[in-house]
């Protein structure tokens, strides 16, 4: 990383005093706190407009006495103005109905998983089939030690795409998703539903009806409807709960949950399909409903599927993405004082632009010889000022601060975590879209052109007038579901992208992509050298293979009855092995040209005497002396 702009600093600050450090110096400013870019380290265009952007910078802060980077008061205390080194990774998403910004965790078996974020990505996209990540960063604080009796537990609600996993929360942000400008809400009051909502599905999986659910774990008074589940205990275990019906009352349980939730007494999550209509004591991943609401009973039988939660409501109502959160760094381009963050740490915070684009950024510390120093909260606020936010959220950092892209096609952590590796966590803010159905197919290649047959099965939602794909530089049009690619170099992987064009003229990448080779050149065999002394044959294989095709460095010989396999393109046999006079040879190889075929080619030459009459294909030099070149016979 370069540091030339320190160097400046420095002399600025030995000759003038730290006073002579102002925003002149092309810094952002806020708040007492200031925020540097020395350099670009890397920027990646991500699809649907995500953008991707890696900074060498410095921050400063008017904030002194705290630790400098983290680590303990050994390593020195923040001095107030000057400036210290910082690595920064940002994301931009713009709002919008395409790309959405949801909360997940690994909630398999029932229970909260503590996950890596690159697994809870692969988690999610398993879950939802046609979905894929660009991006991702951690997420809430969360029962960190599992001393809660669900442990690992966010600290907040976790809400994606209107399933409310977790809605007990003191506070949150959340996320429109919609293409607003106000497309980030915090800092505002938190409501939940005063019943629990039962949600019945049809076999579509469409929701055709609600219903409140009056009682938790206690009979159902006459026109009512309860739900029962097992809660675990302070030592993690299961607690059995069992019911028993009554005139008027109808049960319905679910005895294999897709998944059952229960976070507390109070806070449940069930949805499954109804299996059984007679009460039984209920465990891990079951539950039921009781109930004596005529209308209730109409729509419930075995085979139906349901769903069970709370919802959050009032300033939250619009949001169905919501992640619990932290501090408020900035409100309305305001920054508060926030006493807990005022010491220095890797840090993790998503914030709004005034015209919707929501910011993530992530940045290092704890590793001052590396140059990550840390943020307090001012510095926070002046990142994040840098980049026009108007509203900015702490969420949770340290050894969990992780900002992860997928870059053609791979997932790639951008930052560095402090733990020296990514830390298991119990969720994050994933960055999703859906992407057009598409059918890929490679319709011809060679070692110059591919060619690609792409058959559009359904936009899901995207306005498409025109598709392209992108491939060596060149973006061309996808015309009559085929395009082509030529002048190309054989035997080298191509990466290619697609983009689509809507009513409006706008171009938009799309998240499918991929890579694809170009043929190999044909090999050709030229001829074998054998070199005979007293004792024994030293045999070389002649050949072109300029996109190594074949396997001619490590191909098979046969000498009279014997088998020997060539090491580099030569071997030498002794004569005590296969016999003094070479009666028989037979050559065996392979060939891929990158087509998927492994063809087998089978030469031999069957007596002595056809030396001389294979077309110069083999070359014998009786009698060498160190040079191998006394003489040479076809």
């Amino acid at each position: 990383m370069k540091r030339f702009n320190l160097a400046i600093i420095a002399m600025l600050i030995a000759f003038f005093g730290l006073a002579t450090i102002r925003a002149e110096d092309g810094a952002t400013e806020i708040a007492g706190a200031r925020f540097l870019v020395e350099e670009i380290i890397e920027e990646n265009e991500l699809p649907y407009g995500v953008k991707h952007t890696k900074i060498d910078g410095f921050t400063s802060t008017s904030l002194t006495g705290y630790d400098v980077d983290g680590l303990g008061s050994l390593t020195g205390l923040v001095e107030s103005g000057k400036y210290y080194e910082q690595v920064v990774n940002v994301l931009e998403v713009p709002s919008s109905d395409v790309v959405r910004i949801t909360p997940w965790a690994n909630l398999n078996d029932n229970k909260w998983t503590l996950t890596t974020v690159r697994g809870m990505i692969n988690d999610y996209e398993s879950k939802h089939p046609g979905w894929k990540v660009i991006a991702a960063i951690n997420g809430d604080f969360f029962d960190i030690g599992g001393s809660g009796n669900l442990p690992y537990q966010t600290n907040g609600a976790m809400v994606s795409n209107g399933e409310y996993y977790k809605t007990s929360t003191a506070r949150q942000v959340g996320f429109t998703n919609d293409g607003r400008a106000d497309s980030l809400i915090g800092n505002e009051p938190v409501q939940r539903t005063e019943y629990m909502k039962l949600a019945v599905y049809d076999d579509e999986g469409n929701i055709t009806s609600e219903f409140n659910i009056e009682k938790i774990n206690a009979a159902p008074a006459a026109g009512e409807t309860a739900i029962y589940f097992a809660i675990y205990d302070s030592n993690h275990a299961i607690v059995p709960v069992n019911f028993t019906g009554a005139p008027g009352l109808s049960c319905y349980v679910v005895g294999e949950a897709e998944l059952a939730l229960p976070n507390s007494a109070t806070d449940f999550y069930g949805r499954g399909v109804i299996s059984a209509r007679a009460p039984q004591e209920l465990g891990i991943g079951q539950f039921a409903i009781v109930t004596g609401n005529e209308a209730v009973k109409a729509v419930l039988d075995t085979g139906v599927k349901i769903r069970c939660q709370y919802e959050l409501i009032g300033a939250y109502a619009d949001a169905k993405d919501i992640t619990g959160g932290g501090d408020t760094i900035m409100n309305d381009g305001i920054v508060p004082e926030v006493t807990a963050l005022k010491n220095r740490a890797p840090r993790t915070v998503v914030g709004r632009k005034a015209d919707g684009t929501i910011v993530m950024m992530v940045i290092d510390g704890r590793q001052a010889s590396k140059g990550m120093y840390g943020a307090d909260y001012s510095e926070l606020a002046a990142v994040m000022h840098s980049y026009g936010c108007v509203e900015v959220y702490n969420l949770d950092g340290g050894g969990s601060s992780t900002m992860i892209i997928r870059k053609e096609g791979l997932l790639e952590v951008k930052n560095t975590p402090s733990d020296g590796r990514e830390r298991t966590d119990s969720n994050c803010l994933l960055v999703v879209a859906r992407d057009p159905n598409l059918d890929i197919d490679l319709a011809e290649m060679n070692i110059s052109k591919l060619a690609f047959d792409i058959d559009l099965k359904a936009e899901n939602g995207h306005d498409i007038d025109k598709m392209y794909m992108e491939l060596n530089g060149e973006l061309k049009e996808i015309e009559d579901g085929t395009v082509e690619f030529t002048d190309l170099t054989p035997n080298t992987e191509y990466d290619y992208r697609l983009y689509y064009r809507d009513a409006e003229g706008k171009l938009t990448r799309i998240i499918t992509d991929g890579r694809q080779k170009t043929m190999k050149r044909m090999p050709e065999f030229i001829k074998i050298q054998i070199y005979e002394d007293g004792e024994r044959f030293k045999i070389t294989i002649i050949y072109n293979d300029p996109d190594t095709a074949a396997t001619f460095d490590i191909c098979t010989l046969s000498i009279n009855d014997k088998k020997a396999s060539f090491y580099k393109g030569e071997m030498k046999v002794l004569k005590s092995k296969v016999g003094n006079r070479i009666e028989y040879l037979g050559l065996s190889y392979f060939y891929n040209l990158n087509d998927g075929k492994n063809e087998h080619v089978e030469l031999e030459w069957p007596t002595y005497e056809h030396y001389r009459d294979f077309e110069a294909k083999i070359q014998y030099i009786p009698n060498y002396v160190n040079d191998y070149a006394t003489a040479v016979y076809r």
